[in-house]
């Protein structure tokens, strides 16, 4: 009598275990959904400053010597494909470019308006254990594409 008390005792045990498995199992995968997430949102962004250093170092090696402004880099991902890192920059000619536009419409140009409509927008994503970069101007044509180690 007494040994089935103690077989009943330890199926109830298991029971509610399971059962309290079963209920706490959405709760623990939110929980480890939140935290990959977040790890990835700072993996992103450390990536978004190694990029914005490999831009600086290697757009004036490339031709692009006379920046006029870099923009922030933002990191692009979808799930299922690579992260893309866009930003994009004036230059000289571009800002020139502007300021005549403006000019003929005749309109003064603010510091802010430097950049529109005619800048260089630039694209990288990793390739292997560097970085493959293409720069376009604004209308989306490709000027030049270049691979960084």
């Amino acid at each position: 009598m007494e040994e089935e008390k103690m077989k009943a005792s330890k199926q109830l045990y298991h029971e509610h275990k399971i059962i309290t498995l079963i209920l706490t199992s959405p709760i623990w995968l939110f929980v480890l959904f939140s935290v990959l997430f977040t790890a990835n949102e700072i993996y992103k962004s450390t990536q978004e400053g190694v990029v914005t250093e490999v831009l600086n170092k290697t757009l004036p090696q490339h031709g692009y010597s006379d920046i006029y402004y870099l923009n922030q880099v933002k990191a692009d991902s979808h799930f299922g494909m690579g992260t893309t890192y866009v930003s994009s920059f004036s230059t000289k000619r571009t800002v020139k470019q502007n300021q005549d536009l403006f000019a003929k419409a005749g309109k003064k140009i603010d510091k802010g308006d430097a950049n529109l409509p005619y800048y260089k927008e630039v694209t990288v994503r990793r390739s292997g254990m560097g970085w493959e970069v293409t720069v376009s101007d604004s209308i989306g044509q490709e000027e030049s594409n270049y691979s960084v180690k």
